[in-house]
């Protein structure tokens, strides 16, 4: 008499094998979003490469929503080790300041569709502050500019006027961002002047509440 089907034993995929794929969805997706752009991040332009139904993508992510957050959480894993290595621990605070920024305005605009996902209204993903402020390797990236900031002022990283000023200056820093590459209607005559003047801003300002405070 033939098993019957319920006596089959079902194959899974060990734990390895699923984050290996996992990994693998997020790498496509990325790869999309550098070639065409946050919009054409599909779950069917996802899945067809790599040869699985988009069924099958809903074993990995519950939506494309998760999926984007795979992604920045990753790009900003990157930016964070980057602002690490923009100056050594033993740095003067101004110049480790200035690196910081620097780094930061770099990394966006050479990424721009991963910039519009995170801070555009028209492409962000669902719940992004929420996503942002709950992710552990973006509360690292905060906390390394607050330090860098609070060096500057001469206080703790935890200090009122620390928290303040690095919510000042990532404004700013988000502030130019915006403006070369959401608002692109609006063409800036000299780009690297404008940057140049914003980091020096940034840094300047940040000098002259670390004498106020002091």
């Amino acid at each position: 008499m033939a098993a019957s089907c319920s006596s089959v034993p079902r194959r899974r995929r060990s734990a390895a094998a699923l984050a290996s794929f996992r990994q693998a969805l997020v790498e496509q997706a990325k790869r999309i979003l550098r070639a065409d752009g946050a919009e054409a991040v599909t779950i069917r332009a996802v899945t067809e490469p790599l040869g699985v139904s988009q069924m099958a993508f809903y074993t990995y992510f519950d939506s494309k929503t998760a999926l984007l957050r795979a992604v920045w959480s990753e790009y900003v894993g990157e930016l964070q080790q980057k602002l690490l290595d923009a100056a050594p621990v033993d740095a003067d605070p101004c110049d480790a300041l200035r690196s910081h920024v620097e780094t930061f305005v770099h990394y966006w605009e050479t990424h721009p569709d991963l910039y519009r996902i995170v801070y555009s209204p028209a492409l962000s993903i669902e719940s992004t502050a929420e996503t942002a402020r709950d992710d552990p390797v973006y509360a690292e990236m905060l906390e390394l500019g607050r330090r860098r900031v609070a060096s500057v002022l001469g206080v703790a990283p935890h200090d009122p006027a620390a928290l303040t000023v690095g919510e000042q200056i990532f404004t700013k820093g988000v502030g130019y961002l915006q403006t070369v590459l959401v608002l692109r209607r609006y063409p800036i005559d000299d780009r690297n002047r404008l940057r140049a003047w914003v980091i020096e801003d940034i840094v300047d300002g940040v000098v002259r509440r670390g004498k106020a405070v002091r």
